[in-house]
C-alpha cells in the first residue's frame, strides 16, 4: 500500500539574501533556496533525490507515495512564524540514479529539473540562493558555488534514488497556504517530525490538507 509523508526543505526567502534575490531575479519565493532545488517544484515532473537528506528518505519511496512539502517555520514577511504548504506529489517513477532518471525525462522531451546531477545540468546561480551555506563567509561567490555542488555531486554519487513524482498541488507562490501548529495538531494530534520522515496515516493526511482547502485526487486516478 503506498504510503503517505510530510517533508520540509528551507526556501529561497529564508533569508535576508534570498528575499533580496527573489525579488531582484523574480523568482518564486517558496521555491527550495539551495544551487539544487530539492525538489524543484517549478518543474512539471520534480524529482526527490538524496541530496538533502541522503539516504534517509528518498530511497524508501515507492511508487504510489504521496508527499506534502511544507517549509521549514519562520516568519516570511509576518508577524508570527509559520510554515507554508507548498506542494503535494505523488511517486510516479522510481530509478536506481540520476542518469537513469536523466534518461526518462529526455524521453518525455522534458528539460531536466534542477536537483538531476548528470552531466550538462549546471546548478542554479549563488545569486538566485538563500546562501546559507557553513563556508558562506569563508569562500568567494565562484569558490563557494564550485564547493557547494561539489558536496552535492559528492552525495549523489553515493546515494543514486530519485524518484519522478507527479504534482497533485504546488504553490510557491506569496499565496501557498499558510500552516500553523494547529493545523497539525488538529490533524495529527502532534506535530510531526520532518527531518527523517515517519509514514503517517491517510486519513490524518487528507485531513490535514483539508483543513488547507487542498484537494488532491484518489490513488490511480
Amino acid at each position: 500500500m503506498p504510503d503517505y509523508f510530510l517533508n520540509t526543505y528551507s526556501p529561497l526567502v529564508v533569508s535576508p539574501i534570498g528575499r533580496k534575490a527573489s525579488e531582484d531575479f523574480q523568482l518564486p519565493p517558496f521555491v527550495d533556496g539551495s544551487i539544487r532545488r530539492e525538489p524543484d517544484l517549478e518543474h512539471k515532473f520534480p524529482g526527490i533525490s538524496c541530496l538533502c537528506r541522503a539516504g534517509k528518505f528518498a530511497p524508501r519511496l515507492k511508487m504510489g507515495d504521496t508527499i506534502a512539502y511544507l517549509t521549514c517555520k519562520r516568519r516570511f514577511g509576518e508577524s508570527f512564524s509559520h510554515r507554508r504548504l507548498t506542494a503535494v506529489l505523488r511517486v510516479k517513477k522510481i530509478f536506481e540514479n540520476h542518469e537513469l532518471a536523466s534518461e526518462w525525462y529526455v524521453r518525455k522531451n522534458k528539460h531536466l529539473p534542477n536537483n538531476c546531477i548528470v552531466p550538462g545540468n549546471p546548478p542554479k546561480p549563488l545569486e538566485h540562493s538563500h546562501q546559507r551555506h557553513v563556508d558562506r563567509k569563508k569562500l568567494s561567490d565562484a569558490k563557494l558555488s564550485r564547493r557547494w555542488d561539489g558536496q552535492y555531486r559528492i552525495r549523489a554519487s553515493r546515494y543514486g534514488s530519485y524518484a519522478i513524482c507527479r504534482k497533485l498541488f504546488c504553490d510557491v507562490s506569496w499565496e501557498a497556504p499558510i500552516v500553523q501548529d494547529d493545523d497539525l495538531i488538529k490533524a495529527f494530534g502532534r506535530v510531526p517530525g520532518t527531518q527523517n520522515p515517519g509514514a503517517v496515516p491517510e486519513r490524518q493526511f487528507l485531513k490535514f490538507l483539508k483543513r488547507l482547502r487542498v484537494g488532491i485526487p484518489p490513488l490511480g486516478s
